[in-house]
């Protein structure tokens, strides 16, 4: 059974940018694991709705990710706006890769705002500091042998990989629309992962799909020439 971790800025991003990838993985039998930081305290439209926003915005979070079958959903509780790569969430990215002990790990790519470029960064050092012998406290060293970035708002120029989600898209939009007052700021998003989807399906033929770029930032280990 692969073991999946998704390392994710915000409680949304995950369903935003590979939710079709997230069900696949799922119907295949493998168990996914999210991890996010930022508790949606900034989620709000209303001022009356700023002392609850983030209890319900969690709450909304673990619905959507039971759609899609993710049972191991933690959140750090960071501020929205608190999400950036320092020695708190650098240590908590090591401990939830060595916690999970994934066979792929996925993050945010580097071409976004810089909450999503902090956690670009902190998720390929930490794939690579967990590996480490060291910080004996965060648990016992471990290397994912592959890695991938996703988009969340805006396309990545040249994805290494488009997976085809056409069996699944429903399911990811059945998830999005349990983040019922992430509708009042994000009202458009629906129409954009739709876009989103079949711009990426068009690529290799077939209705929605999902884009990656595999990360090197850990090189592969070649020992016969053949594998290159």
């Amino acid at each position: 059974m692969k073991k999946v971790l998704i390392l994710a800025a915000h409680l949304d991003d995950s369903i935003i940018a590979v939710g079709g990838i997230i069900r696949k993985y799922v119907n295949n039998g493998c168990k996914v694991s999210v991890v996010c930081f930022g508790n949606g305290d900034e989620a709000f439209t209303k001022m009356s709705d700023k002392d609850t926003c983030v209890e319900i915005f969690k709450a909304e979070a673990v619905k959507a990710h039971k759609v899609l079958g993710v049972e191991d959903f933690e959140c750090f509780n960071v501020p929205d706006f608190g999400v950036q790569d320092n020695r708190q969430t650098y240590r908590q990215c090591i401990g939830a890769i060595r916690r999970t002990r994934p066979d792929v790990i996925f993050g945010h790519y580097w071409l976004e705002y810089f909450q999503h470029r902090a956690m670009a960064r902190l998720a390929c050092d930490s794939w690579w500091q967990a590996g480490w012998d060291c910080s004996a406290d965060l648990g016992k060293p471990w290397i994912a042998p592959a890695m991938y970035h996703f988009e969340v708002l805006q396309t990545m120029p040249e994805p290494t990989h488009i997976v085809d989600i056409t069996d699944t898209f429903e399911a990811k939009l059945e998830s999005w629309r349990q983040f019922v007052t992430a509708q009042d700021h994000l009202d458009q998003l629906s129409g954009q992962l739709e876009a989103r989807a079949r711009f990426h399906g068009s690529k290799i033929g077939v209705k929605y799909a999902e884009a990656l770029t595999r990360s090197y930032f850990v090189p592969q280990k070649i020992t016969e020439i053949a594998a290159l």
